[in-house]
């Protein structure tokens, strides 16, 4: 064994030994100082491992975490209501309890929550401001300054006095735009970072037309709305705490890194895929897939893999797999198996034959078009966006907005296979296939755009049927790991614990916060 293989304990035994005995070394000492320094390895490790648990805070960098299953434990001792679904949220309800409690009511340990439990970026409105209310004579006015103007508004003329930003003007001014500007940082400004870019902005012309009515710059007052709040309806009103927030982003996060396929790939692609050679497989993955610091990579070109002259071949020759990337053309297989994992597909086409095992298999994957037409296809945790051409078809927990057919020339079904907590299209022929707790409601998405940011992930509009159908509760598709849906109503549920009573949280997706000035 060479030298340089030694890590940790056993190279740190290894260098101890005088330089004689170590010249001497035909590869028996390193051995023996391999197998001791494993079990040091392990031991330091348990040590550290024991003394991590007995925090709850973020560790420093390098530093080793509390195990996820003690969590709950840490939150019976601080009283603790957990509500995330990652154990990352779940760890930060814990960690910040007492600060949060601390700061009971106040809207910056509001907006700590939903960055904490969710990582949203919000702006806050109170809603008795959004409401339309008698102004009081002789009341003193905070001093313009406060709302980001430069100078104090003037006490004459009258329509001068108007325009101070404190008083609660209900008709808008159609004169003056009111929506976000761009500021520098100071008294009446805010700062909010939406992929990974942070814009400094303050409202203009409080009481001007909003520019985009019912968006976060929309500050417009308006009568008492008493209708049962969500994210449309029921936004003004005194008892309501209006958070918006940008639409998660799903597959499609900006900034994505662009490569180009090549039959030999060249540096640029493989500094940021690694392709990893197994006996019968062919692993593509994203070098930052699995990692914190994950970055999207984007494929173009048309992949084409194990082509045959005859346009058919064998499934047992090769199976490839594409792990955390983005195939945005298509991919093309004669021959063997392929295999996805959080991955985007635009199209997927495979012609080996195989009705026993999967021919394509795919977790937590978008697709627009999947075609295995002489194929078992195995979907767990997917959304198709538009056609599914396969043989024989399994599916769990998955979203289907096009037709279910077996080929491009008849529209009968699959001939075989089971489809259970899925999401199907209305009168959708299923032939043979059998289902188990599948619904017919129709998903609606921020976008059904192959390639567009927020595609395919489910809006609050739709319905509890489907943003519930999942096996364990959740919503099906291929976000259920990601847990979007869930994460938005934890949110709400935890802000209920921080609330004056009365008071109710409402977290409204807003779009237009991705066009920050």
């Amino acid at each position: 064994m060479p030298h340089n293989k030694l890590e940790g304990a056993a190279a740190a035994l290894y260098n101890s030994v005088p330089t004689v005995y170590r010249t001497r070394d035909s590869g028996d000492l390193q051995q023996l100082f391999a197998g001791a320094g494993q079990l040091l390895d392990q031991i330091e490790h348990s040590l550290r491992q024991r003394l991590a648990d007995n925090f709850i805070a973020e560790p420093e960098q390098g530093e080793i975490p509390l195990q996820d299953w003690l969590i709950p434990y840490f939150a019976d001792l601080f009283d603790v209501r957990l509500v995330s679904p990652t154990a990352e949220g779940r760890r930060a309800e814990v960690a910040n309890a007492v600060t949060w409690r601390q700061g009971k009511g106040s809207l910056q340990t509001l907006e700590a929550i939903a960055e904490s439990i969710a990582g949203l970026e919000v702006v806050v409105h109170e809603g008795w401001q959004r409401v339309a209310t008698t102004p009081r004579l002789n009341i003193p006015l905070v001093s313009a300054r406060y709302y980001g103007y430069a100078d104090d508004a003037p006490d004459a003329p009258p329509p001068f006095a108007a325009l101070h930003p404190g008083l609660p003007a209900v008709t808008p001014d159609i004169a003056r735009p009111s929506a976000a500007i761009k500021a520098e940082q100071g008294p009446g400004s805010q700062q909010s970072t939406v992929d990974d870019l942070t814009h400094v902005w303050r409202q203009a012309s409080r009481h001007g037309a909003p520019c985009h009515p019912g968006a976060f710059d929309d500050v417009s007052r308006r009568t008492v709305d008493i209708r049962n709040p969500d994210w449309q309806n029921g936004h003004h009103h005194p008892a309501n705490i209006l958070l918006y927030t940008a639409p998660p982003a799903g597959f499609f996060q900006p900034p994505i890194t662009t490569v180009l396929w090549q039959p030999e790939p060249g540096a640029a692609f493989l500094e940021h895929i690694e392709i990893i050679e197994q006996p019968g497989l062919r692993i593509y993955r994203n070098r930052s897939y699995g990692q914190d610091d994950f970055r999207p990579v984007r494929i173009r070109r048309l992949i084409k893999l194990l082509q045959q002259d005859s346009g058919v071949g064998p499934a047992d020759a090769l199976s490839v797999r594409f792990e955390g990337l983005i195939l945005d053309n298509s991919l093309e297989l004669d021959a063997g198996r392929v295999e996805f994992i959080d991955c985007a597909v635009r199209r997927v086409e495979v012609h080996a034959i195989d009705l026993e095992e999967p021919v394509i298999y795919a977790r937590n994957t978008l697709f627009k078009n999947l075609q295995g037409a002489r194929a078992l296809s195995r979907l767990e945790y997917c959304t198709v966006l538009e056609t599914c051409f396969t043989e024989h078809l399994q599916a769990s927990d998955c979203i289907f907005l096009g037709p279910l057919k077996r080929d491009h020339i008849s529209a009968k079904p699959p001939k075989a296979g089971c489809l259970r907590f899925c999401a199907l299209p209305a009168a959708t022929p299923t032939g043979d296939l059998r289902l188990h707790a599948c619904t017919t409601e129709t998903p609606v998405f921020f976008s059904a755009r192959f390639g567009e940011r927020s595609c395919a992930v489910l809006h609050p509009a739709s319905s509890d049927a489907v943003k519930h159908a999942a096996e364990d509760g959740t919503e099906p598709g291929c976000y259920h790991d990601y847990y979007l849906t869930r994460l938005f109503e934890a949110v709400v549920e935890k802000l209920d614990d921080f609330l004056p009573m009365g008071r109710h949280a409402v977290l409204i997706p807003d779009p237009q916060l991705l066009q920050l000035p």
